[in-house]
């Protein structure tokens, strides 16, 4: 434990599964928790996900660093009463179960609240502990899917498509460490513990906020704008001489460097171009006449001819391509695992860092419990 770290000196007990509610956790454990992971004897699905490595995968290697493990029978009465012996000893309860189940496990928070105040109790679900759908199973796409997340992603011709990462899962683990910090800070001052409650359904929610409110403004239904964005323009990918660059134009005065920088000077007074509501009016004749002055020069070059002119453009890579990014290395993003027996050399850190520091990993992904 790194008694420097701003969760030194807290105990979590980590009972969750699958991604989202174990990502709170590594979050806490980064953050310099003592996180405890309870794991079933049939192990944690995420353990067997695609790529494996031995009886941890890729995604559990980065949603369970920084945690020890035990192997509980929650279904067994002897298993309940181990757990309810943890928690006399802990800060922190995370669980990600249906509200049914945790009344068949004896771990309704309003319960446990009331023999243990001060216990912060964390529950991640995939619609919510009330509701018609509080019961339902989910994952990150049956709910992107639900929110609409789904419908506003892809290219306008083609299909509703899923982001390509876990968006709601790490959305969600995320909501949850930040409710839990909150409540610390809660406790610390009234003495009182309490009790944490995200989902996937609200973070799906939250996540389309901006297409919620805009139908409520214009009544007109929500769409797919591939990379580019309803609001602005232009916006997305763009094609060059030797590959594609995404650029983004946020208002007229970057517009006018856009159009500088790329010698389409001619485009800064257009009246279809002239404000951002005429440029989105426009934007596939916009894109055309950019593409022509982008024809001249590679992406690479443009990425940089581009930002040193004050206009975000970056190169559309690869996830791989981080591992080599020298701002990647600058910045300290990714970490050294601490693990010998995997072929895995590094993760990317929390995106945080205290005067200048980035939390460590000091434990690899634990191995499967067999002492149980």
């Amino acid at each position: 434990m790194n008694s420097q770290l701003p969760l030194a000196g807290i105990k979590v007990l980590d009972a969750t599964s699958n991604i989202a509610g174990p990502w709170g956790g590594t979050v806490l454990g980064d953050l310099g928790a003592d996180v405890l992971k309870i794991e079933t004897p049939s192990g944690d699905p995420a353990r067997f996900m695609a790529p494996s490595d031995g009886d941890r995968s890729a995604y559990f290697h980065i949603v369970n660093r920084n945690k020890e493990v035990l192997t509980v029978d929650l279904k067994t009465p002897e298993g309940q009463a181990k757990i309810q012996g943890l928690l006399g000893d802990c800060d922190v309860f995370l669980t990600n179960f249906l509200p049914a189940q945790l009344e068949k496990f004896g771990l309704q928070p309003a319960q446990l609240m009331k023999m243990r105040p001060k216990l912060i109790i964390g529950n991640l679900s995939s619609y919510g502990s009330t509701g018609p759908s509080a019961q339902w199973p989910g994952y990150d796409a049956t709910l992107q899917a639900r929110t609409g997340i789904m419908n506003i992603t892809g290219e306008t011709s083609g299909p509703p498509v899923r982001a390509g990462v876990s968006i709601l899962d790490l959305g969600a683990g995320t909501w949850l460490a930040m409710g839990i910090l909150a409540a610390i800070i809660k406790r610390d001052r009234t003495g009182v513990g309490s009790l944490v409650e995200t989902s996937l359904f609200e973070t799906g929610a939250t996540w389309v906020s901006y297409h919620l409110s805009a139908f409520e403004l214009s009544a007109t239904p929500s769409i797919r704008s591939g990379s580019g964005h309803p609001a602005f323009s232009p916006y997305g990918i763009f094609t060059t001489k030797d590959g594609d660059i995404c650029i983004g134009v946020g208002n007229s005065v970057i517009f006018a460097k856009l159009c500088t920088a790329i010698g389409r000077s001619d485009l800064i007074d257009d009246m279809l171009y002239k404000e951002n509501v005429d440029r989105v009016a426009n934007a596939k004749a916009l894109k055309v006449e950019i593409e022509k002055g982008l024809a001249s020069k590679g992406a690479l070059e443009w990425a940089k001819i581009l930002c040193d002119a004050g206009v975000a453009a970056e190169q559309v890579l690869q996830p791989e391509e981080l591992l080599k990014d020298l701002q990647a290395q600058a910045m300290g993003v990714l970490l050294p695992y601490p693990d010998q027996s995997t072929q895995l050399n590094s993760v990317p850190g929390l995106p945080l860092r205290f005067d200048g520091v980035r939390p460590g990993i000091t434990k690899p992904a634990p191995h499967r419990d067999v002492t149980s």
